[in-house]
């Protein structure tokens, strides 16, 4: 198992980051083209469908984590490109059940490259300090929903942080090939975080302002879910480059 995390190196825990910016990227131009599409309608109590939604793909998760223990670590890329291929077709289903079959599949193939994550900061940062993080997370996440729900309509904003998350995701991309300081990628972590904790507060404002059509509720409970992903590895991130 040492061995075989030893074999994650940077740069693959570098573009497994580029990935997981790049979904979330994609599922939330998904729902902002929805969101357009659907403020006329009459307002529909979601918040409790897309909730149990998204603790159930975390079960999904679970899952793959556990599939993720008997794969070699090599398939992670592997699974990051199957999975950025699956959002992508998600823009061009019209079928609601098909659609709704394939975003629960985008959770179990994260768990899968989740665990894999999650072993290489354990082995760099210690499982009791990665167990930290996470419930760190998930104070954060809950106290960011928290604060979405209390605000009034925030819908105008969303442009501005689906601009901030493209230039987020540019200059990851081209720090993969273009070496910076650790600093420089330690200041984009933050800025990361930063956008993806504005994201949640965001995305349950929209859902306690009705934007969420009854159709969406799982695509919003995977927007959720991959603002807690992204803002969990990117916290792991943080410790990591601060570490080092």
């Amino acid at each position: 198992m040492i061995n075989q995390i030893h074999r994650l190196n940077r740069n693959v825990i570098i573009f497994q980051q580029a990935f997981a910016r790049l979904n979330g990227l994609i599922i939330e131009t998904f729902l902002e083209f929805h969101r357009i599409n659907v403020k006329g309608v009459k307002k529909m109590k979601n918040f409790q469908r897309v909730m149990w939604h998204f603790m159930i793909m975390w079960a999904v998760t679970a899952g793959g984590m556990l599939v993720g223990t008997l794969l070699p670590p090599s398939v992670l890329l592997p699974i990051s490109f199957i999975t950025l291929f699956l959002l992508i077709i998600v823009i061009f289903i019209r079928s609601i059940r098909v659609l709704n079959t394939i975003l629960y599949c985008i959770p179990f193939l994260i768990g899968i490259t989740l665990f894999w994550s999650t072993q290489f900061y354990i082995e760099q940062l210690g499982s009791a300090l990665v167990f930290a993080v996470f419930i760190g997370t998930v104070v954060i996440f809950i106290s960011l929903g928290f604060i979405g729900i209390m605000m009034k309509d925030l819908s105008a904003f969303g442009s501005y942080l689906l601009g901030a998350l493209i230039v987020l995701l540019v200059f990851g991309i081209i720090f993969i090939f273009v070496p910076v300081s650790n600093t420089i990628m330690l200041v984009l972590a933050c800025l990361t975080v930063l956008v993806f904790a504005l994201y949640t507060i965001y995305d349950f404002n929209q859902i306690k302002h009705n934007y969420v059509g009854e159709n969406q509720t799982v695509a919003m409970a995977l927007n959720l879910y991959l603002d807690f992903v992204n803002i969990f590895l990117r916290l792991l991130e943080i410790v990591w480059r601060l570490k080092d």
